[in-house]
Formats: C-alpha cells, sequence, structure tokens
C-alpha cells in the first residue's frame, strides 16, 4: 500500500513521517521545509505500507517545482490512499485541498495536527461530525504525543484494510465547518510583538550569533576545552599504538598509525564545537525564528532581485552547501534560485569549520573573533555577489509566518544526534579512505618501495609538485599544502586532515601569518565539495555547475594573492591600486553607455543597419514563453529550435518575412 502524505506547507507531515518511519527526513518551523518527495516503509499496526513525504502545497494546480512534484505524485493515480494533514489552527485553508483530493476520487483520510495547541487556545474541533459530513475518516492529535502516534498507527491501519471513498462535499468550507471548529483566541505576547520588531530582532539575531561562537570557540569554553581533551586523547591513542608497532618490528606500521590518529584524531576533535553549531541552527529552525528573518530581511534582499525566502537556503548554507542548494527549489523561479546558488558557496558550511579552526588556532591565537570574522567575510562575499547581479525583477513575496514556540527539547536532541552521527560516519568512510589513500602514495614510490611521507618522493609528491606554483602567490611554497586544498574537492574535512599528517598542529613551517590569511581567505571562496556541485548540477545542469565551479575557484585565488600582497607589500599594493583607480573609474564609465553601436557587414542589400538603438519595429523577437525549468527539456526544446531554423544560435530577422539573419542573440 503506499501511503502519501498532503498537506499545507508547514502543517506537520514531515514529522508524522519520520514518526511512522523512524526515517529521519528534515523538519523546521517555517514555510518549504521538503522540497522533493521523500519514501521510506513503515509498519502500521501489522501493514506493511510505504509512506510518501510529499512538499506542502495549497492546490493541485502546482506554481512552483515542489508544489509540480506533489501535484503530479497525488495525480498520478499510484496512492492507495491519501493522508490528508491539516494544521489544526488553520483548518479552514486546508479544506480546498481535501475538495480536489475527493474530487479526484481518491481513497482519503483526514489527520488533523496541533489538537494541543488548539485546546490550549480554547478553540474546539469535532472530529466525528467532521468525519460525517466528509464522508471520511477524520482523526485529531498532536505530534508530539507518543500515545498519539500509536493512535495515528492504527487509524491508517484500518483505512488501509478499507480505503474509504466519498465524494467532495458540495458546500463551501465556511459551511462545512460551521458550528464545529473554532481557532478559539489568539493572543500575541510581548515576546512575539518584539521579535517582529526590526530594532529588537536584527540586535538579537547579532548577539545570539556572537553567543553561539563565543561558547564554541572562546577559551575555557565548553567547546574549546571538550575539543582539546578530545585531541589529547587522540594523540596519546595514536603515539602508543604506534610505539606498540615499531615495538613489534613494524616501522610502516608504526608511521601509519601516528598518522592515521592524527588526521582522525584532528578532524573528531571538533565534533564538540560542530555540536554547539548545530544545535543552534536547529533551535532557529524549530522556534519559527527564520521565518521572522524572512519578513524582515525582504527589503535587503527586494535590492538583489531576490525576496525573504532566500533566508532560508542561505541559513541552511552554514550546516550544508549540498542540502542548502536541494532547498533553492522552493523559491519563486529559476532567476532567483541560480542567483542564490551562487551565493551560497561563499557561505561557510561546517565541512570547512575544522580548517578554520586549525589555522586560527595556530597563527591568530583561537579567538573566536577571528573565527566569527572568517564566517562574517564569507556572509560579504556572498552579499557581493548578489549585488553584483543586479537588481532584478523585483519579485513577490508571499510567505506563510509560522507560530513561534518554543522548541521541543527531545526533537532538537534526535536532530542534533542524527548530524554528528552523519558527520562521524562521512569521518570514518569517506575522509579516511582518502587519508589511506594519499597516505600509501605519499609513502611509497613508483617502485613500491616504501620512503615515507615526509620524504617528498612519493608518488603522488611527484605528481603533485607543478600544484604549489598556484599558491607561490599567497607566500606558500611547500606543495603539501597545495596537495590539502586539492583534496577539499572529495571533503572539506580532508584538508585538515592533510595538514595533521604533514604538520601536526604547528603550521607555521608551512605558511607565515599574513599566507594563512590569504590562505583562509581563498578556502571561504573557494568551490565546495563535489556533493554540492552535484547538487548545484541536479537544479540547474551540469554546464552551469561547472562553469559556476570555475568562475569561483578564479576569484578565490585572485582574492587570496590580493589579500596577500595588501598584508605582505601593503604600501606598494596601495599604491598600484590608486595608479590603476581611474582606469577602471572610465572602463566603467564607458562599460555603462546606455546605447551601444552596432556593426554589420556591408553587403549590397544591407538595409542601413547601423543605429546604435534597436527598435521594437526594426527586429522581429521571438514569441515570450516560459523557459523549461529541467535541463532535459529545455535540450529538447533547444534541438527543436535549432532544427527549425538550421543553426545553433537564435537570430534575429528583418520583420519582412524571408530577410536575411542580421544578429546573433549573443551580442
Amino acid at each position: 500500500m503506499n501511503v502519501a502524505l498532503v498537506g499545507n506547507p508547514n502543517c506537520g507531515k514531515s514529522t508524522l513521517f519520520n514518526a511512522l518511519t523512524g526515517g529521519h527526513a528534515r523538519t523546521g518551523n517555517w514555510h518549504g521545509v521538503t522540497v522533493r518527495a521523500l519514501s521510506r516503509p513503515a509498519d502500521l499496526g501489522g501493514v506493511r505500507a510505504e509512506v510518501y513525504d510529499l512538499p506542502g502545497l495549497y492546490a493541485l494546480r502546482a506554481t512552483s517545482p515542489e508544489e509540480e512534484a506533489a501535484s503530479r505524485a497525488v495525480t498520478a493515480g499510484e496512492i492507495g490512499l491519501a493522508v490528508c494533514v491539516a494544521d489544526a489552527l488553520t483548518l479552514p485553508r486546508a479544506m480546498p485541498l481535501v475538495y480536489e483530493v475527493l474530487r479526484r476520487g481518491l481513497p482519503a483520510v483526514l489527520v488533523v495536527t496541533m489538537a494541543d495547541v488548539l485546546r490550549k487556545r480554547g478553540g474546539r474541533c469535532d472530529a466525528a461530525e467532521l468525519s460525517r459530513r466528509l464522508g471520511i475518516p477524520v482523526l485529531c492529535i498532536a505530534a508530539r504525543r507518543r500515545a498519539d502516534i500509536g493512535r495515528l498507527r492504527r487509524f491508517l491501519a484500518s483505512a488501509c484494510a478499507a480505503p474509504p471513498r466519498a465524494p467532495a462535499p458540495q458546500c463551501a468550507p465556511e459551511q462545512l465547518l460551521g458550528g464545529i471548529w473554532s481557532a478559539g483566541e489568539q493572543v500575541f505576547t510581548r515576546a512575539e510583538r518584539l521579535l517582529y520588531c526590526p530594532w529588537f530582532a536584527f540586535p538579537l539575531f547579532v548577539a545570539l550569533f556572537l553567543l553561539t561562537f563565543l561558547l564554541a570557540f572562546g577559551r575555557y569554553m565548553p567547546g574549546t576545552l571538550l575539543k582539546e581533551g578530545m585531541q589529547t586523547l587522540f594523540d596519546g591513542a595514536g603515539g602508543a599504538l604506534g610505539r606498540a608497532a615499531e615495538g613489534a618490528g613494524s616501522a610502516v606500521g608504526g608511521a601509519f598509525l601516528r598518522a592515521l590518529f592524527a588526521g582522525a584524531g584532528m578532524l573528531f576533535s571538533f565534533l564538540p564545537q560542530l555540536a554547539i553549531l548545530y544545535a543552534s541552527l536547529y533551535l532557529l529552525e524549530e522556534s519559527g525564528f527564520m521565518s521572522v528573518l524572512a519578513f524582515l530581511t525582504d527589503g535587503l534582499f527586494g535590492r538583489v532581485g531576490l525576496t525573504g525566502r532566500a533566508v532560508f537556503s542561505l541559513l541552511l548554507g552554514f550546516g550544508c552547501t549540498a542540502a542548502a542548494a536541494l532547498t533553492t527549489r522552493g523559491l519563486e523561479n529559476e532567476r532567483v534560485q541560480k542567483r542564490v546558488l551562487r551565493m551560497l558557496p561563499y557561505l561557510s558550511c561546517s565541512a570547512k569549520l575544522p580548517v578554520y579552526l586549525m589555522l586560527v588556532s595556530a597563527f591568530f591565537g583561537g579567538s573566536f573573533l577571528a573565527v566569527a570574522g572568517v564566517y562574517l567575510a564569507g556572509v560579504l562575499l556572498a552579499l557581493a555577489v548578489a549585488f553584483a547581479g543586479g537588481k532584478g525583477g523585483g519579485e513577490q513575496f508571499v510567505l506563510e509566518a509560522a507560530r513561534l514556540q518554543f522548541p521541543a527539547p527531545r526533537l532538537v536532541a534526535r536532530s542534533l544526534l542524527f548530524s554528528l552521527r552523519q558527520f562521524i560516519i562521512k569521518i570514518v568512510t569517506v575522509v579516511l579512505a582518502v587519508l589511506v589513500a594519499l597516505w600509501f602514495l605519499l609513502s611509497f614510490s613508483f617502485r613500491l618501495r616504501y620512503v615515507g611521507a615526509e620524504s617528498g618522493q612519493g608518488m603522488l609528491a611527484v605528481l603533485c609538485r607543478g600544484l604549489r606554483y598556484l599558491f607561490y602567490p599567497m607566500g606558500i611554497t611547500r606543495w603539501e599544502v597545495a596537495l590539502a586544498a586539492l583534496t577539499g574537492i572529495v571533503a572539506k574535512e580532508s584538508v585538515a586532515g592533510m595538514l595533521g599528517i604533514f604538520f601536526g598542529t604547528d603550521l607555521t613551517a608551512a605558511m607565515s601569518a599574513p599566507s594563512a590569511a590569504a590562505f583562509l581567505l581563498f578556502l571561504v571562496a573557494c568551490p565546495p565539495c563535489v556533493s554540492a556541485i552535484a547538487a548545484v548540477a541536479r537544479e540547474t545542469s551540469v554546464r552551469y555547475a561547472l562553469l559556476q565551479t570555475a568562475e569561483q575557484l578564479l576569484a578565490a585565488f585572485l582574492l587570496a594573492y590580493l589579500l596577500y600582497a595588501l598584508l605582505a607589500h601593503g604600501a606598494a599594493c596601495a599604491a598600484a591600486l590608486a595608479a590603476l583607480a581611474p582606469c577602471a573609474a572610465l572602463t566603467l564609465l564607458f562599460s555603462r553607455r546606455k546605447h551601444a553601436k552596432v556593426h554589420r557587414r556591408k553587403d549590397a542589400d544591407a538595409s542601413g543597419f547601423h543605429r546604435r538603438t534597436l527598435c521594437a519595429g526594426l527586429v522581429r523577437l521571438r514569441a515570450a514563453c516560459a523557459r523549461p525549468r529541467y535541463p532535459r527539456r529545455r535540450r529538447a526544446r533547444r534541438g527543436k529550435r535549432d532544427r527549425a531554423c538550421g543553426g545553433g544560435g537564435v537570430l534575429f530577422h528583418h520583420p519582412q518575412g524571408g530577410g536575411a539573419p542580421l544578429l546573433y542573440r549573443r551580442l
């Protein structure tokens, strides 16, 4: 039996999905958490079922990509039971979708969540009478209570045994709920009024940001103390095992164990600080404060062609760039989505944190202000990328505000433990596999003779010596640093692991303080890992993802070169920039002329096409049509157009029929 959870955004579908299946679908108290359909098997009181968590929608007429995915799943005819999920506080808003599901003739039931909150407000919902009027079973529950989840399992088991069908009611939703439902009295507390005040909410967000970094990275704070304890534990274990292997007569085994525990210990020691960052992010999501930020930042994002909805994806970018890239599917249109995708890689994900901490601890005393400054640099770069893209078209911002609530400790703890477990699994599998393979390639020559990782005669050392020249303008001459940066394309955590293998915790032999600052800026601006690049390609196209990666890599090198030049040769660079400033100003001035000349060949049949302005009467443009969202559809339409036009480009023609092409589209 295929069971699909259908409902409005932010009504509790993902929470029910996790409770029924034991899964870990992302939940949050904000609009648009789920952007693609998820499925997982579940045991519903002895009945085996495949439960689907669909993105939120208000009607089966899709207006966005995630709504299109949900609508397609409902109308495909493969659902055995449609579980309509509705919020008890906004039940009239859910009724039109229930009507549409019933009109499709699908077997359906209605599950009303937030029943406990409705009772606290003094509202009521008569489930028995609502079931009689709709003609389908209705259940009111509180998703946070385990007893109610047990009732839901039994309720769905009986519905799967005999799927109910009913025609859609003929009366309006307001008449349908008359006398059996009331929302109660919604009283806004002083805290809620303050949170929606910009003069209070923005300083509060900055204060929470600094408090999080203080707890994680401040001296004598929990994050720092636990990190040092775990680092000492791993160093001691690696040294003891290395000495034991050497005592048994295996020098290679001893060197391998020391290198392995040095790299792994460096990564595992960051778990306490990651836990603090993850916990703060989950508190923002579950409390509903992200919706407040979305409304308050809409004016700022509107200046660069975005809306407040972009704040969800941007804040998630501090956790994982790949996951944040997938959430951009819920944005207004493709243009807005691409602009956010260009901003996301500059926001430092949690995988870059181990490298930041390693460099900050070695050169800047481990100050939490230095780490906060690195994160702030990424935010400023992302905003610069957004402003460079222009103002855009002024998108409409429509968003349902989430209720502000105190997060459930059990749900936050469960999400936190799952994220930490995923981090540990990634280290134990991907990162350690990369470190072991690189240690082997560094320690053995092409004749498979052990030469040691520090000798510089291994296979990988010989092959990668040319990479160091890219880092010479940063003041870095060690090829080991260049190789460590290269491994970040697989996983950013491996950069810290490789630096730990080569230099331990003392990086002064690898670079100077100005070089470390330039290298930090390079890591902030460099492209994300391959999984994030694949996520961008999935949302747009492979060509777009590769071009964006190449542009970002070039920008990262140039920014790092410039910073090192300013720090190491400040006076000379300032003079050079002052000399180049007038040239740059003139170039910008002439590049922003309102009209540009159009050149042509002096053919006999040319009709004086030399005006600076292209008016609508002179050329005939293609008929305006919406650009297909998915790459496969775009390629199909491009092929059809090429077959019709006989070329690879779109050409402008004379308005008179049969005129020769004048201009390519990419003028």
